[in-house]
Parts: C-alpha cells; structure tokens; sequence
C-alpha cells in the first residue's frame, strides 16, 4: 500500500471513528432525553388522571371525557387505579390493558413510584394517598412521537456520517498528495542522478521541517558516494599506473633478450632483473590484498587478546632481521604493574603489519635510518608513537597520506607505493583506534596511536 493510500485511510478512520463515537453519544443522549421526558409527561397525566378521582362529585365517564379533549397526545394510553384490596376501581380502556402483577402493585407501594416497559408501551406506577383510602395508579401508553423523533434522528446521523465520511476520504486523498508532493519531487530528483552527474545536490526548501532533513540527509549520501567513486577512479587508476611499469619493464627486458643471441651471463641478468620486477609486482599484490582485507567493517577478525609490547617487540626483531642497517629504539620505561593495561582485543598479524609499515617508513625516509618507539599505558588506553628524523610531512598533505597510493613530493626519490599509511589507518581504525600525524621541530613527524 502506498503511503498516500495508507494516510488517506488512517485520516478517515480516524475521523470516522470519531464522529461515530459523537453521533452515538447524541443518539444515546437523544433516546434517554426523550424517555425520560415521556415518563415525566405519563407521571403528571396519572397525577392529574388521580386528582380528578379525589372526590365524590367527579364521576368516571366525565373523567374519561376530559380525557378525551386533552391536547397533550398520549397514544394509546392506559390508566388503571387499584385500591388497598388490590381491587380495580377505575380505568379508561376496556379493550386495551397492560399486564398487571400483584408484584407490580407490592412494588409501587415499597417504592412509591416505579418505571417499566410492558411491550411496546412505558408504564408509569404511582402510589397515590386519597381522604379516605390509598390507591396505586398505573399510566401506560405508547411514545409515538418519540420514536419518530428517534428514527429520523437516526436516519439523519446516518447520512450525515456516510456524506462526512466521504468528504474526508476525499479530503484526506488531496491533502496527502499535498503532504508527500515534496516526497515525489526528492524521489523525481534522485533517479535522475546517475553516477556521470553524482555532483548534483537537491534543493533544501525548509531545514527545519521532516522533508528538509531527508533532503539534507539525501545531500549527505551523493557526497559521500560522490567522494566514494572518486577514490575507486583513482584507486584503479593507481593500481594500474603501479602495475604497468614493472609489466613495461618485463616485456621491454624480454624482447631485448630475443633479438639476438646474448652470453649465458647476459641472460642471467635479464633473468634476475625479471625476478625482481615480478618480485615487486608480488610484493604490491600482496599489499592490495592486505589493504582490500580490512576494507569493510570485519569485527569477526579481532578474536584474539593481543599484548602491545610483545607484539612491538616482535615488529622490531623481524624488521631488524630483513634491514639489519635499521635501528629501532623501543622505549617500554613507563609500564603498567598490570600486565591486562597493555591487552587489547585484536588480530596480531594486522596490528604487526601496521607496526612494520610504521617502522620502516620511519627508518626509510630518516638520514639515519631510526625510529624511535615509545609505548605508554593506563587502566583506559594505551599509547604508542613512532618517531623519525626525516624530512617531515608537509602540513598540506597530513590528510591525504592516508589515502591509496598518494605520495608526498618529498618522497618521490624513495621507492614505495603509497599503501602503507592507508593500511596502518584501516588497521587501528578496525581495532576501534585512532592515528594523528604530529611535526617535529626542526625536522621529523611522529605518528600517534591510541586504543
């Protein structure tokens, strides 16, 4: 169901729900109002009725006569007077009667006046005192007027509810499409932006209202998407920058080779000159992997409890063993007593990748070829900082270094790839860390790492 349809239909039965309840209170209202009026009218007809019997010079048949010319029509009526004996001493009517009980006339005089339905008729029971005995008096009749009253009442109430009823549907179905039109226009928006014109933005009519903070949220979405295509268009065309000169160099090497006979050392050159190009084209294959590894938000690739400084450690001696002119200064002066401060919930092999990168590139663009580690911990966060004495990283680029394959220009000289800081970012921010850059003075950067 469309949202149109389902307000239209929520706005009717809404509406509805209370003009029905409305309409019912009146009609309920109506029918005790006119009840309780015609009992009223019965009980002053059988006061007046019995007031004329309280006497001896009032004789049945004139009372029956004035009756008769009593404009206050009361249809047919009943009047039935019983004495002590309950004993019939007076009535209007010999054919038409109501149903008389000695429990009613035992009820009249307990109570003194009593009210009841007998069929289609309302019976009103009084217990009248006369000079010389006591009599029960019973007035019945039929409230024809009253229930003409009721059924054109209700008859009104109906058809005022089904054309109400009506005219709010409608109403409701116009109103919605004026509610949603906003809506309509933001979705009419949106399928035209395809990923050839993902710079456009839609208009904010209102900030303030729900539909402008859709928008805005809208807004928010193409740019991040926007920025997301930009880094995959130059993601790609990195990798295939990175990939095409040591494919370039292979090929370039191999059809030398082949166009004249050479010695068995000259081809041995080649050979090695080749294995190292495939070598460098395995080394950035396995950092793409490693980088495309912790792209997403992979929380089920933290199942181990870590310890930092063993794992520095470790970083360290590897490093050392594959560079052995690098030197790595650990400073572990300022540890805990407790051994858990420096536990963290992680996967090793990632946070020893991100140490390693951390560690050579401080030790590859310092003069001196060191890096200096200081770890640092409390019972809520662990600290570590890598240091190094190299040129530094301009303040321009601090926020682009992160991204794949950017390179500053004052690293252009040193060979790399530009993935390294990418991955340590993705690493600590997978392990719920953060990474800021700090400059030296005069020269050097410090890489900051808190969990």
């Amino acid at each position: 169901m469309q949202i149109r349809t389902r307000l239209t239909v929520q706005f009717s039965l809404l509406v509805s729900s209370i003009l029905l309840v409305t309409f019912l209170a009146i009609y309920y209202f109506s029918y005790e109002n006119l009840t309780q009026d015609f009992y009223d009218r019965l009980r002053s007809k059988a006061n007046s009725t019995a007031g004329l019997l309280d006497g001896p010079v009032v004789s049945p048949d004139v009372i029956r006569a004035l009756e008769g010319s009593n404009t206050d029509r009361i249809y047919n009526q009943i009047i039935l007077i019983f004495d002590e004996q309950n004993r019939l001493i007076y009535t209007n009517s010999n054919t038409k009667t109501i149903h008389v009980s000695r429990y009613w006339l035992d009820e009249v005089r307990k109570a003194g006046e009593i009210r009841y339905t007998d069929g289609d008729s309302k019976v009103v029971g009084l217990y009248t005192n006369f000079p010389f005995t006591r009599a029960v008096v019973l007035m019945g009749a039929q409230d024809k007027v009253g229930e003409v009253n009721l059924i054109n009442l209700l008859q009104l109430l109906t058809a005022s509810f089904i054309i109400v009823t009506i005219i709010v549907t409608f109403a409701g179905w116009i109103f919605a499409k004026r509610a949603l039109r906003p809506i309509s226009k933001v979705m009419n928006e949106v399928e035209g932006i395809l990923p050839q014109n993902l710079h456009t933005r839609l208009d904010v009519p209102n900030q303030k209202d729900e539909i402008g903070r859709l928008i805005t949220t809208f807004n928010n979405l193409l740019e991040r998407i926007e920025t997301a295509f930009q880094m995959q268009k130059i993601f790609v065309a990195n990798v295939s920058h990175e990939l095409k000169n040591p494919l370039t160099k292979i090929r370039s090497q191999l059809e030398v080779s082949i166009l004249k006979e050479r010695s068995q050392t000259e081809y041995q050159f080649t050979i090695r000159s080749v294995l190292e190009d495939i070598q460098e084209l395995a080394q950035l294959s396995n950092t793409l992997l490693e980088l495309a590894k912790v792209s997403e938000d992979q929380g089920d690739l933290l199942t181990e409890t870590v310890r930092l400084d063993e794992l520095l450690l470790d970083s360290r001696q590897m490093l050392i063993e594959s560079n052995n002119s690098y030197n790595i200064n650990v400073d572990f002066d300022d540890l805990p007593e407790d051994d858990t401060w420096l536990e963290i919930a992680g996967n090793s092999t990632l946070l020893k990748t991100a140490f390693l990168n951390l560690m050579d590139n401080a030790c590859k663009f310092s003069d001196d070829q060191s890096v200096s580690v200081v770890l640092k911990c409390s019972a809520n966060d662990i600290q570590l900082t890598f240091s190094d004495q190299g040129k530094g990283i301009p303040e321009k680029d601090q926020n682009l270094v992160f991204q794949p394959f950017y390179r500053s220009e004052n690293t252009a000289n040193i060979r790399g790839y530009g993935i390294g800081l990418s991955l340590v970012d993705r690493i600590v921010r997978l392990h719920g860390g953060t990474i800021i850059i700090k400059s030296n003075h005069p020269k050097g950067t410090t890489f900051i790492l808190n969990f």
